[in-house]
């Protein structure tokens, strides 16, 4: 039913998590969560709980590439895979509350018809037959809301389904549930006053980010092997860091976005783009590769898609070494925590020890983009997000009180807009130069590597005092690409706290980020990095990523 206006967002949270519980209850019963007795790791619990048979644990376990070649020859069937991972579903949503929608009957209707098409056919109905896909709550799959996190929406049936869900569809993928997401997904942590709060799958005391966080807690549950999320500031790159896994960026145009629900419409100064995310680069190449064929053509589907398709070895001559700047310990504004530090001393090290070059790379004007970044999400959201919620009594969480504070101002006007599209501009020119000549040879950069957040990831409601989006924010208004990539685990041993006596911040909020950090407690968070590449150079993003990749594994 649609939310009516005079409608409490209490009572439409009570009506759409009915109906995601009795959907789930209807196909499993998964073991119920004793807190006193969970560990930090939740995989690890998952996986030994017992509630696997040890076929579905081998299906749960495998990549995106044996999961294909194993439906394509006939191993598994599409729907012994289906019902494996939306079985994994029900119990990631039991421990980490990570669900919005559920389309179980979906799935197991669309594998049925996959297994039928291959048995019948001798052939695959495309590259992604019958890999299940999680979707982030914003990809609309009618009839089920696309809520957001936000109340006016949570029980609003669509009608149109978002372009990259049907052409995914059309490649063989299976949808099964769409994730959590924060408020009109404009905060680094998902939690909302329709769902609540998701948690980290690998250390329950920890945000797994946002906005793309029920993605990020799925996937690394081993509940999804690849979801979809989207990123306007960082909202691809920080759960996928948090989640320990690859989540790719792209460039605005790359991949088709159209149809697709937003939570500052008609917004477009800063462009939300979508990608994808997995325990595995491999993955993210299979997809992409799948997506963006002359074949698939997104751009005929998508008037803002730009009609590149995916194109391989483009580092010349292969294997040849790369030239990395390397953004240190802050950004100019804000410092991260020890282990963050450590993995990018790590990182440095085994780059150089595999015959790269690693460039120190001074954060400019970093902290003047994050600046016009934020100052732009308030002053176009405010009133879009705010509005919305208002007629439902929803409360804003302290985190975006800078749009509460931007709806009761005055609009801005359109002299105002000119003048902030003139400096966005401005940025992007002068970044690309310092890109090309900045290094201290003159010669341009082949990508950046640095931190994803100056937390390896926050303690849950760790960000409404002090949300820092700065890190990931900068490439969305420069618009480059990015991808992270897994380094390693915080250490209690080896990541002490700093010196309070000699630290010297950066900023306020730096000095209250580095007073949060607490070895004890950050033990075992888990630790990644972004390799960033110049716009549009998403195939070079992902070599990039696999040398660095296969650098840290020496």
């Amino acid at each position: 039913m649609a939310s009516t206006a005079t409608q409490s967002y209490k009572d439409i949270s009570v009506i759409a998590r009915k109906r995601r519980d009795t959907n789930i209850a209807a196909y499993f019963q998964p073991p119920k969560v004793d807190e006193a007795s969970l560990p930090n790791n939740l995989t690890e619990h998952a996986l030994n709980s017992g509630y696997y048979t040890s076929e579905e644990r081998t299906i749960l376990e495998s990549e995106a590439e044996e999961i294909l070649q194993n439906v394509a020859s006939k191993k598994w069937t599409a729907l012994e895979v289906a019902k494996a991972f939306c079985k994994a579903s029900a119990y990631a949503q039991e421990l980490t509350n990570c669900v919005t929608e559920v389309l179980y009957p979906e799935a197991y209707q669309r594998a049925q018809y996959l297994d039928d098409y291959l048995a019948k056919n001798g052939k695959t109905v495309g590259p992604l037959h019958g890999l299940p896909i999680s979707l982030k709550d914003c990809f609309v799959t009618p009839p089920h809301p696309s809520s957001i996190g936000m109340s006016p929406y949570a029980n609003e049936p669509t009608d149109s389904e978002t372009v990259l869900v049907t052409m995914l569809r059309d490649l063989g993928a299976v949808f099964y549930v769409k994730t959590n997401v924060p408020t009109a997904m404009m905060m680094a942590e998902s939690i909302n006053h329709v769902w609540g709060e998701t948690r980290n799958a690998l250390h329950k005391g920890l945000t797994p980010g946002g906005s793309s966080g029920g993605e990020g807690a799925l996937i690394a549950l081993k509940a999804s092997p690849l979801g979809v999320g989207t990123d306007i500031g960082g909202s691809i790159r920080i759960p996928a860091a948090f989640g320990f896994q690859y989540g790719l960026k792209p460039s605005y145009g790359r991949y088709p976005s159209w149809g697709g629900k937003t939570g500052i419409t008609g917004q477009e100064f800063i462009l939300a783009v979508n990608g994808p995310m997995s325990r595995s680069l491999k993955s993210l190449e299979i997809y992409s590769e799948a997506l963006l064929s002359e074949q698939s053509a997104p751009w005929n589907r998508d008037h803002k898609c730009l009609p590149i398709p995916w194109r391989k070895n483009v580092i010349q001559p292969p294997g040849r070494k790369l030239r990395l700047g390397l953004v240190g310990n802050n950004d100019g504004l804000v410092h991260c925590h020890p282990p963050v530090e450590r993995a990018l001393n790590v990182t440095k090290e085994k780059l150089e020890a595999a015959g790269h070059t690693v460039i120190p790379w001074a954060p400019k004007n970093h902290d003047v983009i994050a600046k016009n970044l934020v100052a732009a999400f308030f002053d176009l959201g405010g009133s879009a997000i705010v509005d919305m919620v208002k007629p439902h009594d929803e409360p804003i969480f302290p985190s975006m009180k800078g749009y509460e504070m931007a709806a009761q101002a005055k609009e801005i006007g359109v002299t105002q807009m000119r003048q902030m599209v003139v400096k966005r501009n401005e940025l992007q020119k002068q970044y690309l130069d310092y890109w090309m000549t900045g290094a201290p040879d003159g010669q341009p950069l082949d990508g950046i590597i640095m931190a994803v957040a100056p937390h390896a990831a926050p303690r849950l409601g760790g960000t409404q005092p002090d949300l820092y989006v700065g890190y990931t924010g900068v490439w969305n208004l420069l618009d480059f690409c990015a991808c992270t990539f897994p380094v390693l685990f915080a250490d209690r041993s080896l990541d002490k706290a700093r010196d309070s006596k000699t630290f010297k911040q950066l900023s306020d909020i730096d000095g209250r980020i580095q007073a949060d950090y607490d070895a004890e407690f950050y033990h075992g968070a888990p630790v990644s990095l972004q390799c960033v590449g110049k716009r549009l150079e998403e195939e070079k993003v992902l070599e990039m990523t696999a040398a660095i990749a296969q650098a840290l594994k020496a």
